[in-house]
């Protein structure tokens, strides 16, 4: 079966990347200074125990082209750094306490120093810090490729699209709220951030990012941007539907809830009858009886069903795509159509 193709190799480059990753770390805190050494010790301490989905992307990215894995594990190294530092950021965004099971950057400096904004800071700086790092690792392993150019070029697009993505999804909830955006545009502005903050980011970015290295054309480009679009929303959608339904996610429970989350299931209900019934809620502390509240008014509303039909048609069409692409490989298609299913039945 093709997820179980893609589980083994998807094993396989895990072990292989967080072994980098250990490596990397224990470079990262050689540091004579105590205080640079002590918060450098907070980056190392988060970056790991990833899913590092994103690095194995990269890799699988440059074996569609080239048979020789290795070479791109810096690359992929890279990728799993600034998704560290991205979240380092994201995390003092969205005042989360916890992060791969331990406390956040800020939240760790903040139980120290009881001061929220000297910890905020601290985080801002080592997020820029990883930032950096992975431009670093980039130019030290590909100095001499003829594709550095073009490699760190796209990844830094990839950067930028993420901000953006993040701003779109820090400024609409307000406007939202403060009913400053239409309705009827709504969706609109959110399959603009699920395109940049999760399919340029989660997937476009890594796979694009490893097939460039492997010197690739702009028209393989495009398939795998059209490619990844469609599993980026998908994986997206599924992510707020767990988000809502799901209690072992791994964030706080009904999070998406409190912070006024701007989801397909919410731009959805907001054209129907059940929205004013909704907003007794929905933005507002979350409870047991909220929680279980909202799951029922987007099930009554047809909201559920309505993303649960978008994030699988998505996928079905990903596939199709996938089908045509002829410059791929069938055994690489194979670890593709696998990555899809593996996305697809994922419940966390």
């Amino acid at each position: 079966m093709s997820i179980d193709t893609f589980k083994k190799y998807y094993n396989e480059e895990k072990e292989i990347l967080n072994n980098e990753l250990i490596s990397f770390n224990n470079e990262l805190v050689k540091e004579n200074n105590q205080i640079l050494k002590e918060n450098l010790e907070y980056f190392s301490n988060l970056n790991h125990n990833g899913k590092m989905i994103r690095g194995t992307l990269v890799d699988l990215g440059y074996f569609l082209l080239n048979d020789n894995r290795g070479y791109s594990r810096k690359l992929a190294l890279a990728y799993e750094v600034f998704q560290t530092s991205i979240l380092v950021h994201d995390d003092i965004i969205d005042k989360d306490e916890k992060r791969r099971g331990i406390d956040t950057i800020h939240y760790s400096n903040y139980k120290k120093y009881n001061d929220m904004h000297l910890s905020n800071s601290i985080a801002i700086c080592m997020g820029d810090y990883g930032l950096y790092k992975a431009n670093n690792i980039i130019v030290n392993n590909y100095s001499n490729d003829l594709n550095l150019s073009k490699v760190l070029n796209y990844f830094n697009n990839t950067v930028l699209n993420t901000i953006k993505g993040e701003i779109l999804d820090v400024v609409l909830p307000f406007k939202s709220k403060n009913q400053s955006i239409d309705n009827d545009l709504l969706e609109e502005y959110i399959m603009n951030i699920y395109r940049l903050k999760t399919a340029h980011y989660t997937i476009i970015g890594p796979l694009s990012t490893g097939l460039i290295l492997a010197g690739c054309d702009e028209n393989k480009l495009n398939d795998i941007k059209d490619f990844g679009e469609k599993v980026g929303i998908a994986f997206q959608i599924q992510d707020d539907i767990l988000g809502i339904y799901k209690d072992e996610i791994g964030k706080v429970i009904g999070s998406d809830i409190k912070e006024f989350k701007q989801t397909i299931l919410y731009s959805h209900i907001s054209k129907t009858d059940y929205l004013n019934e909704l907003l007794e809620v929905y933005g507002k502390d979350i409870t047991d009886e909220s929680i279980s509240k909202v799951r029922d008014l987007f099930k009554l509303s047809g909201s559920f069903d309505y993303a649960n039909n978008m994030m699988n048609k998505l996928y079905d069409e990903s596939i199709e795509l996938l089908n045509n692409m002829s410059w791929i490989k069938e055994d690489k298609k194979e670890l593709l159509r696998g990555f899809v299913e593996y996305l697809r039945e994922r419940n966390k």
